[in-house]
């Protein structure tokens, strides 16, 4: 899976509400393609969402990214419901493997990695941009004024 360099990797996930019921119709679903000769991929699915959620953060940012819309009072409540739908479910072979793997090994390739580092440490704020572009000018200023100094000696 060839990702563009200067484009951002976007992963897309089916929508889900969760509210009051949602364990319970969840839980039914995973426990009929448990019991039958479906495709598994509901459970697939809950797998997902539960690899992807641990923290109220993480609830939180799957909110902003519309992919999850919580009908409970408070993210705490999403995260326990999500994590006690995998409880106890035998896990035969997971549909999105090929996918999951190549988001795993972009996630942890070297650049993406570099490059979120620089954003967070360095480009946190515009100042620490505009300071930047002004080192390259001054530089390519000095680089012109050392090289023309030396043409005309």
């Amino acid at each position: 899976m060839a990702i563009p360099l200067f484009r951002r990797p976007t992963m897309r996930m089916p929508k889900l509400q969760i509210h009051d019921s949602s364990e319970l119709i969840l839980r039914n679903l995973v426990v009929y393609e448990q019991s039958s000769e479906v495709g598994k991929y509901v459970t697939t699915y809950v797998f997902a969402l539960d690899t992807l959620i641990d923290t109220p953060q993480d609830v939180a940012l799957l909110i902003k990214s519309q992919v999850l819309t919580s009908y409970f009072g408070s993210n705490e409540e999403a995260v326990d419901m999500i994590n006690k739908l995998c409880k106890n479910i035998l896990w035969p072979d997971f549909i999105y493997y090929l996918q999951w793997e190549g988001m795993d090994a972009y996630y942890n390739s070297y650049w993406p990695n570099t490059l979120a580092g620089l954003m967070h440490t360095y480009f946190n704020n515009p100042w620490n941009i505009i300071a930047l572009i002004a080192a390259f000018v001054l530089f390519a200023l000095t680089i012109t004024q050392t090289i023309t100094g030396i043409k005309v000696a």
